[in-house]
């Protein structure tokens, strides 16, 4: 069966910002809240370092309306009106203009990165460090558009420029360490999580990414042990257990592996990729019923997911329902024409309700796709012959 792994989550959510260390509980100031949520700092995250660190500003209607503009959500707008307030070192004029010009070329990229156009955040972003080019929130704000934008090289200089100016940021090494996994570095990526994770003990989130780094690697031992650290940390962490779940089921481990599928859909019912990794393992222990019900709402959570179509069509062809694996293949196909094995299995289907010429059709398609099949070159051949007699 087809299954569906979360392999890392993306700077907009990756960063491991509770139980700061001492040394980086300076107040917050203005232009680094912004560039928090520029880089795609999610607000409940800047709301625990303004309550943690406290600010060295006076949060006005405007500047919280400009925050509200760019994704701000209530949570971070109240924990900056009760926050505990530090008293800000004096600035020149001149100083205070040149911030002042920062702070809204970052708000510009912050909203525009709200609104997922990437390009002119850049554009914004490297405004702002044009006016201060050694501040590490700015290059971390311009490394998170450049990843969303899949520029992994340019995302991974500006990180790394951003740990040369602030050796101790830890969302720095965290962000570097996910953009070098999704470049497929996982050596390197699971350095910067372990840097990550030493600098700031007790964050679930770095755990996990670091368990993906592992499982990635194949050092599903490792990985495993990094999924149970996450979840001993934050037990209602939903992708730490069904990530357990693929590291157990890879290791063996049928039923554990349901188990912790199950954890995560009762923490987030919507969770589409453990229905169908649920299946799978359901299918394996032989349960077609049950199989079939959670690819069915995988389908329903999600009706472009051709891997879920997939699997069903497979369940339901186990079960003798030709009928209907042959319209889950059908879907499936539409979805993505160039699986060798969704025309297979379509073809076998037609052929066991007589329609020979369109399966041989099908199985002509899949042996295209993939000669070096063995099975399907088999059942191509021995229908080509059945049909030419």
């Amino acid at each position: 069966m087809k299954h569906t792994c979360l392999v890392v989550i993306f700077v907009a959510a990756s960063l491991g910002l509770a139980q700061a260390p001492p040394a980086q509980k300076k107040p917050l100031d203005q232009i680094q809240v912004v560039a928090l949520l520029a880089g795609g700092v999610p607000s409940h995250r800047v709301a625990m370092l303004v309550s943690e660190r406290g600010i060295s500003f006076e949060p006005t209607e405007d500047y919280l309306t400009t925050l509200k503009n760019v994704g701000a959500e209530d949570v971070l707008l109240g924990a900056l009106r009760t926050a505990k307030r530090a008293k800000a070192a004096a600035l020149s004029a001149e100083v205070a203009a040149k911030r002042t010009q920062v702070q809204r070329h970052l708000a510009r990229g912050a909203q525009l990165s709200h609104t997922k156009l990437y390009p002119d955040a850049e554009q914004e972003c490297r405004a702002a460090l044009q006016l201060e080019p050694d501040n590490p929130d700015l290059h971390f704000a311009l490394g998170y558009v450049l990843g969303k934008q899949k520029k992994m090289d340019l995302a991974i200089a500006e990180f790394r420029t951003a740990i040369r100016l602030q050796p101790d940021d830890v969302k720095g090494h965290f962000n570097l360490g996910t953009a070098l996994s999704l470049k497929g570095d996982q050596d390197g990526a699971i350095a910067e999580y372990r840097t990550a994770i030493r600098l700031q003990p007790g964050d679930a989130l770095a755990h996990y990414n670091l368990g993906n780094a592992l499982a990635q690697k194949g050092d599903m031992v490792g990985a495993i042990a990094e999924f149970r650290t996450a979840i001993q940390l934050q037990v209602d962490y939903a992708p730490a257990h069904h990530n357990l779940g693929l590291a157990l089921k890879d290791k063996g481990d049928l039923e554990g592996a349901i188990a912790e599928y199950r954890t995560a859909i009762r923490l987030q019912p919507d969770y589409r990729e453990a229905h169908n990794n649920l299946g799978g393992a359901l299918g394996e222990k032989g349960d077609l019923d049950g199989a079939t019900a959670e690819y069915r709402t995988a389908i329903r959570l999600q009706p472009d997911n051709e891997a879920a179509h997939f699997n069903l069509a497979r369940t339901l062809a186990q079960k003798g329902d030709v009928n209907g694996t042959i319209a889950e293949c059908r879907t499936a196909i539409l979805l993505q024409p160039n699986r060798a094995w969704t025309h297979a299995l379509l073809g076998i289907a037609l052929a066991t309700k007589g329609d020979r010429h369109a399966a041989l059709e099908e199985l002509r398609t899949a042996h295209r796709l993939d000669p070096k099949d063995s099975f399907i070159a088999q059942q191509y051949e021995r229908l080509l012959k059945e049909v030419n007699r």
